[in-house]
């Protein structure tokens, strides 16, 4: 998660989101992803590159654990 040229800090920001937009989209599944994501953004002032890697990482957990379908 934390690349070459990104700070403890700043890496330690990005998994604190992510853990906390996984909770959000966990309590209120009728939220959209998007929503959940701005949500998260502005909780944790991240900037717009931040909020497009929170959206990628997003998307890649789901593609790891994909949501059981119903019906």
């Amino acid at each position: 998660m934390r690349g070459p040229d990104m700070s403890k800090e700043q890496a330690e920001k990005r998994a604190k989101a992510l853990d906390w937009l996984n909770i959000l989209r966990r309590e209120h599944p009728a939220m959209s992803k998007l929503e959940a994501i701005e949500k998260t953004a502005v909780r944790f002032n991240l900037s717009p590159l931040e909020e497009e890697w929170l959206l990628m990482e997003s998307t890649k957990s789901e593609s790891r654990n994909p949501k059981p379908e119903t019906g």
